[in-house]
């Protein structure tokens, strides 16, 4: 025996009772999409982050190899001056000899 059969239906009360139930799902819905959302803004200002973060580093990267270049070439510049005063000394005590 089915109650719902035999009590009188009201129209409006079932029209606003399937109202309320879209209205629960509707939210639902929208929260899970603003859950998305956020998710996905997260990671857009990470992936943001990151590529200002690779910016810096390779800036960084060339001015270390532009000193590091300097360096070589003052280590060079070092030797060759070294390599010099030695010949020099080697020609003086020979010249002692």
């Amino acid at each position: 025996m089915n109650v719902r059969s035999e009590m009188p239906s009201d129209p409006l009360k079932e029209a606003v009772a399937r109202l309320d139930g879209a209205m629960t799902r509707v939210e639902r819905v929208a929260g899970r999409m603003r859950a998305r959302v956020e998710r996905a803004e997260t990671a857009a200002d990470q992936a943001r982050n990151a590529d200002d973060d690779r910016a810096r580093l390779a800036e960084a990267l060339d001015e270390a190899r532009g000193r590091e270049a300097a360096l070589h070439q003052a280590a060079q510049d070092a030797s060759d001056a070294l390599d010099r005063a030695i010949e020099e000394l080697r020609v003086l005590a020979a010249e002692e000899e």
